[in-house]
């Protein structure tokens, strides 16, 4: 890692391809077998290649790259659990009656709904939008969508807090008008 960090190129490949095997392990012990192994190890790859200039040499390694993984893997799941509550939640509301006492609501009423937000994020300033997309749609940390974004963490909030503040009042609007 010392000489990864000094710039050798064939130590840090020769690195990466030894440690990926015992990354994977901790991928594996955290998510389980599944399809998201590969895309987690590559984050934790690209995470340990863009903080590499925080090992001190002298420290063991294996510490610090377990740290890293498994708070990544942490994340990842946090990530999950969230998806997967937005999406029981999206279940429950479709299967609750409609507020007006006649029954389920109709598929219209949600593609409509479904279509009002799209317009209304694809309509808000390219900043704002990217800060919903990055944090709301997708879910990153404010620290990886500020480095997707390069935008200061300070500046992703401040258009989140906007574009929400501005989706809230247009569909609030447009449902008035239904």
């Amino acid at each position: 890692m010392l000489r990864a960090q000094d710039g050798d190129r064939a130590a840090y490949h020769a690195l990466l391809q030894a440690v990926t095997p015992w990354l994977r392990t901790i991928v594996c012990r955290h998510l389980g077998r599944g399809e998201e192994i590969e895309d987690a190890l590559q984050d934790i790859l690209l995470a340990v290649h863009g903080i590499r200039h925080t090992y001190e040499g002298g420290r063991p390694l294996r510490p610090w790259l377990g740290t890293i993984a498994n708070r990544r893997c942490i994340d990842l799941l946090r990530r999950r659990a969230r998806r997967l509550r937005h999406e029981s939640q999206a279940v429950q509301m479709s299967a609750e009656p409609a507020d007006d006492g006649h029954g389920p609501p109709d598929a219209s009423a949600h593609e409509r709904a479904a279509r009002d937000l799209r317009q209304a994020v694809d309509a808000l300033p390219e900043r704002q939008r990217e800060a919903v997309q990055l944090l709301r749609l997708q879910e990153l940390s404010l620290q990886e969508a500020a480095e997707r974004s390069g935008q200061s963490v300070g500046s992703l909030k401040v258009a989140c807090h906007r574009a929400l503040k501005s989706l809230r009042r247009v569909l609030l609007r447009s449902s008035r008008h239904d």
